[in-house]
């Protein structure tokens, strides 16, 4: 007989063996690695991807390119016929963010302060700003006199007093430092005494009003369960989705907004290549359109969409560029006007070098050379988590001179467009913590996965295979030990008298003996009708059979 331990041991074995085969299957289905990335970028206070967002342990690098006048003083005397510009560069700064006053609201949102500053890196530099002079355009007075182009002739007139007055020169020898920070202008601290709601400063500088943004309120759409809205883009910009400095004649239907727009520091997760993403930055005074362009990897091996400003991005033909189109008419392509945000002074951007725009804008000055490898921008995202792996900004800040009217020093800029300066903006290394999330989810967690999930099915079939292999085994034992018994042969005894269990044997009755004594069956006769049989089905264990032979089969019991 199969021991009862032995069947319930190997019971035991099959359950553990069905268990981890569920368990395999389990690990196919929940996938382990998307529970962590899921829980690690769930979007709520404290989670990985708010102190990402909320302080980004990176460091956003604003490399900063000048293009510095070689031939001024032969181009004013008219010596020469157009302006020769050198860049200079870089000049290296980190910028650090952090997102102030967070508030999570009720319709899935999240309203912040965001709050910049930037670190000079002088290591990174080429050269010390402080010491380091330029030559540039005096960007108050070209400007200025480009703006009143359209004003009475009287205010045209009064302008140019003040120039001649103030001894306004149309070039500036400054320093790196004034240039970027702010220096001292006759015409700025006038013109902030006179009217200090429209100029509110009295040194200018070009990145210290760049990057003097405020304080901005922005609302901005979270990831959720109920969230209808894309993730991560801007709900709100001080109270507002229109970017109302775009305004003209104050017809609102006629204002871009910030539909879909992010300020590019997390994207959605599970990124398709048809997902374009327009990035604001109150600096661009507008959104610039990321495009999706490629597939690729990273250098270690994570997959990225590549995304890029196609270089047609600032031409005024495109439908959506008639917004930004200044109230006297377009700016040639590869110009995006920017000045509602810059106190009206006729400033626009563009790519680095002119790239992608008008090639009159290149021919009009010499040292501007478009290069794409050079002066293309591209943000990697990892489509899966929705982070920016590598970020290459790069934008260009031109001074746009139009006609002037009667102010002398101005006229021989006239039409022109002058570069000024372009950034790039930088992402060249990655936080240890993300580092470390991308190594778990692309390296170590599928891996990890994919041995756990084979390590459990393969034990979960052996267990499973054993105790069928077992069970079918001492079934077959069994059915053995049967055969064997019903095969054993049988030995039919004379016996005369003889007491067999509890009673005595007729004499002339047979004994049947099969194997051992224990196993003795007693045989007993049937008789229906005529006809004499022995029902094996009826045969029980005794000591002895014995069959009485006498009173139903005489001739039979002799013949024996």
């Amino acid at each position: 007989m199969y021991a009862p331990r032995h069947v319930a041991r190997h019971a035991r074995y099959g359950l553990c063996g069905f268990g981890l085969l569920i368990v395999s299957l389990a690990l196919l289905y929940f996938d382990p690695v998307e529970i962590i990335k899921s829980t690690e970028l769930k979007f709520v206070d404290k989670s990985y991807a708010y102190q990402l967002w909320q302080k980004p342990p990176v460091k956003v690098y604003v490399s900063v390119y000048i293009f510095n006048v070689t031939n001024a003083d032969r181009f004013l005397e008219g010596e020469d016929e157009k302006l020769n510009v050198q860049e200079i560069g870089p000049y290296v700064y980190w910028e650090e963010l952090e997102n102030t006053n967070c508030t999570f609201n009720s319709n899935d949102t999240i309203t912040y302060i965001p709050r910049r500053k930037l670190h000079f890196e002088l290591s990174s530099s080429v050269g010390d700003p402080e010491t380091d002079r330029i030559i540039i355009p005096n960007i108050p007075l070209l400007g200025f006199s480009s703006m009143l182009r359209n004003s009475p002739m009287f205010v045209n007139v009064v302008f140019n007093s003040l120039v001649e007055y103030q001894d306004s020169k149309p070039m500036l020898n400054l320093s790196v430092k004034e240039f970027l920070w702010g220096y001292d202008d006759n015409l700025v601290k006038m013109a902030s005494n006179v009217l200090p709601t429209w100029i509110n400063f009295d040194k200018f500088g070009l990145l210290d009003r760049m990057l003097d943004e405020g304080t901005n309120i922005i609302t901005m759409a979270v990831p959720t369960e109920r969230q209808k809205k894309r993730p991560y883009t801007i709900d709100q910009f001080n109270g507002s989705p229109m970017l109302h400095q775009w305004t003209k004649n104050d017809e609102s239907a006629d204002t871009p907004t910030l539909e879909k727009a992010t300020e590019g520091i997390l994207f959605p997760r599970h990124l398709t290549p048809d997902m374009n993403f327009p990035i604001y930055r109150k600096a661009f005074c507008r959104t610039l359109p990321l495009t999706y362009d490629s597939t690729g990897k990273m250098p270690d091996g994570y997959p990225v969409y590549l995304y890029k400003f196609q270089p047609e991005v600032f031409n005024s033909s495109l439908e959506d560029n008639h917004y930004y189109c200044p109230k006297d008419g377009c700016l040639p392509s590869g110009l995006s006007d920017i000045s509602p945000c810059y106190y009206n002074i006729p400033v626009a951007v563009s790519f680095p070098h002119f790239y992608g725009g008008d090639p009159s804008l290149v021919e009009n000055v010499n040292g501007v050379a478009p290069d794409a490898g050079k002066h293309e921008s591209e943000v990697a995202v990892q489509p899966d988590l929705g982070i920016p792996l590598e970020v290459n900004i790069k934008i260009q800040l031109n001074l746009v001179v139009k006609a002037t009217r009667f102010v002398n020093r101005a006229q021989k800029f006239n039409d022109l467009t002058l570069p000024i300066c372009w950034l790039h903006l930088e992402v060249k290394s990655l936080p240890e913590s993300l580092i470390a999330l991308l190594y778990l989810c692309f390296n170590v967690g599928p891996v990890l996965v994919k041995a756990v999930v084979a390590l459990t099915a393969a034990v979960g079939f052996f267990l499973v295979g054993l105790t069928v292999r077992r069970f079918g085994k001492n079934q077959q034992q069994q059915q053995q030990q049967q055969q064997q018994q019903a095969n054993e042969p049988v030995r039919i005894e004379d016996c005369d008298h003889e007491d067999y269990g509890d009673g005595d044997v007729e004499s002339g009755g047979l004994i049947a003996k099969r194997g051992a004594a224990s196993s003795h069956l007693l045989i007993t006769k049937h008789l229906l009708g005529d006809q004499l049989y022995l029902p094996l089905q009826h045969i029980v264990p005794t000591s002895s059979v014995i069959v009485d032979y006498e009173d139903y089969a005489p001739e039979h019991a002799r013949g024996r």
